[in-house]
């Protein structure tokens, strides 16, 4: 399974809020975490946490990381599979 493989995807494979985060953190920008947690105006205990999907967000503090990605966290309708 891909859960096993990779702890920030789900068990359909999907990837985790923290696993996106850690993602887009280290592909895109290539910032540590203290730097990247500096730059959201966040803890970095709580960005760690936020990346191993070991707490529960607010909306407020994920549209902080995703905000220099240009993305926001929104409710969009459900596609069909």
């Amino acid at each position: 399974r891909s859960s096993d493989l990779f702890p920030s995807h789900d068990t359909r494979g999907e990837i985790t809020i923290g696993g996106a985060v850690r993602r887009l953190r280290k592909e895109v920008t290539g910032l540590q975490q203290a730097r990247f947690a500096q730059m959201c105006k966040l803890s970095l205990r709580a960005l760690r946490q936020l990346e191993l999907d070991e707490s529960n967000p607010t909306v407020q503090t994920l549209n902080s990381v995703f905000n220099p990605f240009g993305m926001q966290v929104g409710i969009v309708p459900k596609t069909s599979r």
